[in-house]
């Protein structure tokens, strides 16, 4: 196999689409340059969320200074993001790794529990667009998502409280506030409405979230299976995450 196809082949398998994953267990036990470059992947992988979050963090101040007036909301699509470039991955991991060192930046936590739960991300804000404004209509909605969108959670689960919607959407980053902030039992009972809400487009997400909350929780053998359902779905949208969530809990 040449380096190329050897590199996709590692790449589908940590991302939870490989064709045969059981076969490529098995390759790992007898190659052990397959298991190098598989280790060294993951790394980048690591690496490359490392720099993506301080990204987002400059990106998130960014957006928080021009937000110095109030905001309004205006509803847009729910959409998954875009798909990343492979070529960019691997050259933010060397920089990151060269110039910052893995370790130094994201010491692994003894518990691997707690490590797994570290590495999931609040989900995207992909139902309200934050822009500069008078607050519009509602300016609580703007509130709370701007407070999500800036990271500030508690500020963000204050907000959506007092917005005291049944809007799916705003239940669902409701409930994601609650997971950034370690509250897993009171997100876990939202994600779980969510996830057979026949009014609400990201159920599938929801699913996921409260296999996350569940670990929060401590119930390791629910989450467990959760994420392995999910992790089997060829077709769910978090399957890739819940297969690193699954790793990250070996």
């Amino acid at each position: 196999m040449n380096p190329e196809d050897q590199q996709n082949r590692i790449d589908d398998f940590l991302r939870g689409r490989a064709k045969d994953p059981d076969q490529f267990a098995r390759d790992l036990e007898i190659d052990p340059r397959l298991r190098e470059e598989t280790d060294a992947t993951r790394l980048a992988f690591d690496a490359i969320r490392v720099a993506e979050d301080q990204q987002l963090k400059d990106r998130l101040r960014r957006l928080e200074a021009g937000l110095a007036a109030p905001a309004e909301a205006t509803v847009i699509p729910l959409r998954p993001s875009a798909r990343r470039n492979w070529l960019g991955y691997v050259a933010a991991a060397a920089m990151i790794l060269f110039l910052l060192g893995y370790f130094v930046l994201r010491p692994a936590p003894s518990d691997a529990v707690e490590y797994a739960l570290n590495t999931v991300e609040p989900f995207p804000n992909l139902a309200y667009v934050i822009t500069k404004g008078d607050g519009g209509p509602d300016p609580v909605r703007a509130a709370a998502y701007t407070a999500y969108e800036s990271g500030d959670y508690p500020a963000a689960e204050q907000q959506f409280n007092a917005l005291g919607s049944e809007d799916p959407n705003d239940r669902f980053y409701l409930a994601q506030s609650l997971v950034a902030q370690g509250k897993y039992g009171a997100a876990r009972t939202l994600f779980r409405e969510l996830s057979t809400a026949a009014d609400f487009n990201l159920p599938q997400e929801a699913a996921f979230y409260e296999a996350v909350a569940r670990l929060g929780l401590g119930e390791r053998g629910e989450a467990t299976a959760a994420l392995e359902r999910i992790s089997a779905e060829a077709d769910h949208p978090m399957r890739a995450e819940a297969a690193t969530l699954l790793r990250e809990l070996e």
